[in-house]
């Protein structure tokens, strides 16, 4: 969560620009655990959130120069770790072998094993199945509480696009969580 006053964040935001490593120490570690998790939200695995948010925090830092002063540092960086966790989805996806997504989907679970820690497991496996597209828009106004506007803005889209594609995202999740054998398993792609 982040502690930072507005004007205190500015000023963190100008040192560092200067070239100050202290200031921008300081606002890593001011939004070091938002961005950890949206990128395990998106990723859905701890260590690629944690290179994921490594990877948002590098390339800000050598990016402070094109932030605009007077904006918002966490929407700034929030889109960093966006774009970033997208691309590492697209990446891996295309490299999955088959055989790895149908292990995840036969994992058996202990049999003493919570309700609620099985229907979490399902929402998560479902979420990972979502397209990255969906995904996004479904993690920023889910988790992030961002309004469409927003999310459009953060993903360059135009609000009708992250509407429907929202919309898409709810209607598959509800699909695995409540069609016939709704394991989570890979659905159909709209």
């Amino acid at each position: 969560m982040r502690h930072l006053e507005p004007t205190e964040e500015r000023a963190l935001v100008a040192r560092a620009k200067e070239g100050d490593m202290d200031a921008f120490e300081d606002l890593v570690r001011a939004f070091q655990h938002p961005i950890y998790y949206l990128c395990l939200r998106m990723a859905g695995a701890p260590q690629a959130a944690d290179d994921l948010a490594q990877e948002t925090f590098v390339k800000a830092y050598f990016a402070l120069n094109q932030f605009r002063d007077g904006l918002d540092f966490y929407a700034w960086i929030r889109r960093i770790a966006v774009n970033s966790t997208l691309n590492y989805l697209r990446k891996t996806r295309r490299e999955e072998p088959l055989g790895d997504r149908e292990a995840k989907d036969t994992d058996s679970q202990p049999q003493d094993e919570l309700l609620n820690h099985e229907a979490e497991k399902r929402f998560q496996e479902a979420l990972e199945a979502l397209p990255s597209e969906q995904k996004a828009v479904f993690v920023l106004r889910v988790y992030e509480n961002q309004s469409y506007r927003e999310i459009a803005q953060t993903l360059g889209l135009s609000e009708g696009t992250v509407m429907s594609r929202l919309s898409r995202a709810r209607q598959k999740l509800k699909d695995a969580l409540t069609g016939p054998g709704s394991r989570g398993g890979a659905h159909e792609t709209r």
